[in-house]
């Protein structure tokens, strides 16, 4: 019987007119279910664990394909590393400078500077960083 997760995965999928492969309903239903902004590093250890027949290589292409299409959002952290994220819903992004771990961090989208009335906008995005609390907290003081 099938999950939840893999019904919508599924269903998603075929909305958006993409053939459902096992890689790109494992890979899709790995990113429902983290929402932690896994890089394709993080998501290939993770799935080989389970599916020891996933290569990197399609990880990289699935990631590139549901990002086309609109189910997943890549995001670039400060870092330089390629995350990617299944909300696609309007947020933005917090970067720990220490940990390295994002968080999402709400948003408004309809807020956009008065001289860029007349302008064609494709994106917005934001990307905040700085020090996470829990690692402020953890820090010894000085």
């Amino acid at each position: 019987m099938k999950n939840y997760a893999e019904n919508y995965a599924q269903d998603r999928l075929r909305e958006v007119g993409i053939r459902v492969t096992v890689p790109r309903l494992r890979i899709y239903e790995y990113l429902l279910d983290h929402r932690t902004h896994p890089t394709c590093d993080d998501i290939y250890k993770d799935i080989k664990k389970m599916d020891d027949s996933m290569s990197l290589a399609s990880v990289y292409n699935v990631t590139e394909k549901l990002t086309d299409v609109g189910l997943i959002n890549e995001l670039v952290s400060p870092d330089g590393q390629k995350h990617y994220d299944s909300v696609v819903d309007f947020h933005g992004h917090f970067y720990c400078k220490k940990c390295g771990k994002i968080y999402d961090v709400t948003c408004r989208k309809d807020v956009v500077p008065k001289s860029l009335d007349n302008a064609k906008i494709d994106s917005v995005s934001l990307m905040i960083s700085g020090t996470c609390n829990p690692c402020l907290n953890s820090e010894t003081p000085v």
